[in-house]
């Protein structure tokens, strides 16, 4: 009687786990597994107290309070997407896997959103002794769009490491000064290399296998197991000494030579290294579960509802709700649905008190205008700031919550 009623119990619990999880729309199956979708206000809401949103030459963008460079703080980790760019940087779940970076003439970085994820943006070079990146504009195929001359002539824009520090955790401190990063960058080639899985990938940065050896934690490639340790590698090809990548990497493209351009071939390099597995956490709050495996790394990168148009139009309603018609206006007025607001003449309405902001209130709702105020702490309206000129936050944000340790 008593396990039958134990029985119960177990069940009335596993039943009431899948109707909260449905509730919270997770499938419990695919709840880490497959990924979610987002709308760009949520973005909003947690960057808002890390940073200001601007016009830079007529783009939405965003600088961090800190005013950091990107992908200076953080480390390297492989997964099966490739070179994962874990940042330290409490927006770095954003800044640094969506859009891209640009430094302007005041040597300030900012940050331009857009609606893909990727493990990584950065283009890879490298020589005998270091491995620099840089961020920049990427096009739907991932392709830089930024002119060579552009890339390769602003040494400071560049982070320049050695082959250790590579596989180690990443600080400003470690970088090489501008002087040092100007030799490297002439110096260097392109680095890319080939992951043979169950096909060959073509992928940026260099051969994770070679630096299997001097990750001091051993965070860069996931955890071994014993089948793995006990696999036999195959040796690594040999390919001519030159002042290239090669030198001390493996599946990297090789420069010129004696004529035309050759490369390694991919086939040759079969050495496997365990890379991580990501999985998505379904929400920016939600915690790794229990039963994580030690080989997988969770992580939050949304698909995001809109494109690169709809998320401007969501940071221009961000702080210009007047710029939108409701529903309630629309249905109260049919007419007002043909109209924008935002051009329409301002009416001498009195001015509301001051409200808390709600950080899950969403633009959308008919009571929400974080712009209207002028008290300390607020933002004035965007119409009346003028392009380029930052807006103050309007809500203290949410902290990250803390990743897995890997």
């Amino acid at each position: 009687m008593l396990s039958t009623a134990f029985r119960f119990v177990v069940v009335c619990l596993v039943l009431l786990g899948v109707v909260a999880a449905a509730r919270a729309g997770m499938n419990p199956e695919t709840a880490y597994t497959e990924r979610g979708k987002a709308d760009f206000d949520t973005f909003l809401h947690l960057l808002d107290a890390y940073g200001k949103w601007s016009k830079i030459d007529g783009k939405w963008a965003f600088t961090p309070d800190d005013r950091i460079a990107p992908y200076r703080e953080g480390r390297w980790l492989y997964t099966e997407y490739g070179w994962y760019w874990k940042g330290r940087a409490p927006h770095s779940w954003a800044t640094e896997h969506y859009g891209y970076w640009k430094r302007d003439a005041h040597k300030v970085w900012s940050w331009y959103p857009g609606p893909y994820w990727l493990p990584q943006i950065v283009e890879f070079r490298a020589t005998t002794k270091y491995i620099g990146w840089r961020t920049g504009a990427v096009d739907s195929d991932g392709n830089f769009v930024e002119a060579p001359i552009d890339r390769y002539s602003k040494p400071e824009e560049w982070t320049f490491v050695t082959l250790a520090q590579f596989a180690n955790p990443i600080t400003a401190g470690i970088i090489a000064k501008p002087d040092l990063a100007q030799e490297q960058l002439d110096d260097s080639t392109d680095c890319r290399h080939t992951y043979l899985t169950y096909r060959e990938i073509d992928r940026p940065g260099p051969h994770p296998a070679d630096f299997s050896g001097v990750s001091i934690d051993g965070g860069m490639l996931a955890p071994k197991t014993m089948q793995d340790e006990s696999a036999a590698q195959a040796a690594a090809p040999k390919v001519p000494a030159t002042n290239s990548p090669t030198a001390k990497m493996t599946g990297v493209h090789l420069p010129e030579l004696v004529g035309a351009p050759t490369e390694v071939d991919p086939a040759a390099d079969t050495r496997q290294v365990r890379y991580w597995v990501t999985m998505s956490l379904p929400t920016f709050w939600s915690q790794p579960p229990a039963d994580a495996k030690s080989g997988e790394i969770y992580i939050y990168r949304p698909d995001l509802y809109q494109d690169e148009d709809g998320i401007a139009r969501r940071i221009t309603l961000w702080f210009n709700p007047k710029a939108r018609t409701t529903l309630k206006e629309a249905l109260g007025n049919p007419a007002a649905a043909l109209t924008n607001s935002a051009s329409a003449p301002a009416t001498a309405a009195a001015a509301a008190p001051p409200k808390t902001h709600n950080a899950f209130h969403s633009p959308l709702d008919d009571s929400y205008h974080p712009s209207t105020s002028t008290a300390p702490g607020k933002a004035p309206d965007a119409d009346a700031v003028p392009p380029g000129t930052n807006l103050a936050p309007v809500n203290p944000g949410l902290a990250e919550p803390k990743p897995t340790s890997h």
